[in-house]
């Protein structure tokens, strides 16, 4: 918790221009989404961006407010040295050209950083481009063993782990196993999903590009979803607002969709993407799945599945995707409660 007292030359200055002072390195925009989302206190309660504050008044960002910044001018390590939070790469990512990789949260031992949509998480023999393996000296460029413990589909965005060292690997490793992990996810669903669904059917991944969906459930709860619907929206404003017509996206565009949170434990190959399809609500555009709206022929595979939050003991990295803000304020609102839960 960071926290000010507003002087005599701050009497009725707005809220997001105060924040300023406890957030240099974040823009206006920044500023008011916290506001927006709560995570700005004054006086020990949310306020509005254009809230006037008072000389004495306390002005506080919750802890929450330092993760969910995605515009901030970098994080520090456990040793208060200033890393690279973002690191401008060339990438296929034509409906979000702005996003780019960049350092989330540095422990001592693990460290999270978040992907772009577009981007192979490592090198992999025929698949040019930048990938994160590539960018890992540059975003931790004081941490020469670091490594990377997970991998994220070519086309989904946000938290991928890495140890710096060989104890981050064994903490990782064994809270994976002990299913002490917890991994959020958005997901934006072709159709309508009206309740929550807990999806245990296995899965069969052996030698296949689409993987299988068993009817049998599987044993382990570790490789179980559980898919939240958080709002439903009109499609075709939705394409309106990410242009996604424009960008080449095809097919029929359906009547709605929802924003739905998945929350897996430890997770397998497409897990998300397979169980969702599943139940009748495959990804926007995931056409390998099913999805009717898709990218057309010629462009690159693409859908919406932002991986936003990581928990394990002693540690908790949180990332917000860049198309949320399209999907509007309340929405957002109702994401963020869901993810902080």
């Amino acid at each position: 918790m960071k926290s000010l007292i507003a002087v005599s030359d701050e009497n009725d200055s707005r809220l997001d221009k105060i924040l300023g002072r406890l957030l240099p390195g974040m823009g206006l925009r920044g500023r008011r989404r916290l506001c927006e989302l709560g995570l700005a206190l004054v006086n020990g309660k949310a306020a509005s961006p254009a809230h006037k504050v008072k000389e004495g008044d306390v002005v506080e960002i919750t802890d929450d407010a330092i993760c969910a910044d995605n515009v901030s001018s970098g994080m520090k390590t456990s040793d208060n040295k200033q890393l690279p939070s973002r690191h401008e790469s060339p990438i296929d990512n034509t409906l979000f050209p702005e996003d780019t990789a960049r350092l989330v949260l540095c422990t001592a031992h693990l460290a999270a950083l978040c992907k772009p949509a577009s981007m192979h998480t490592e090198s992999l023999a025929g698949k040019p481009g930048t990938t994160l393996q590539a960018l890992l000296p540059a975003l931790l460029e004081e941490k020469p063993n670091a490594r990377l413990l997970n991998r994220l589909d070519y086309p989904t965005s946000g938290l991928t782990l890495a140890a710096l060292d060989d104890e981050g690997e064994r903490l990782y490793h064994t809270a994976q196993d002990e299913g002490r992990t917890v991994k959020r996810y958005f997901a934006i669903l072709e159709g309508t999903l009206s309740q929550e669904v807990l999806a245990v059917q296995r899965l069969i991944l052996k030698n296949r590009s689409r993987v299988l969906v068993e009817l049998a459930p599987h044993p382990d709860r570790r490789r179980h979803t559980r898919v939240q619907p958080l709002a439903v929206l009109d499609a075709a404003a939705l394409d309106r607002s990410l242009r996604l017509s424009e960008h080449g996206w095809t097919g029929r565009l359906p009547d709605a969709v929802t924003l739905a949170g998945c929350t897996i434990l430890k997770g397998a190959r497409h897990q998300i993407r397979a169980h969702c399809a599943a139940l009748g609500h495959p990804l926007l555009g995931d056409g390998r799945y099913g999805a009717l709206f898709h990218p057309g022929n010629g462009h690159s595979e693409a859908f919406f599945l932002h991986h936003a939050r990581f928990l394990m003991p002693g540690f908790d990295a949180l990332a917000l995707p860049v198309w949320l803000d399209a999907l509007g304020k309340n929405v957002v609102k109702n994401a963020v409660r869901w993810l902080r839960d």
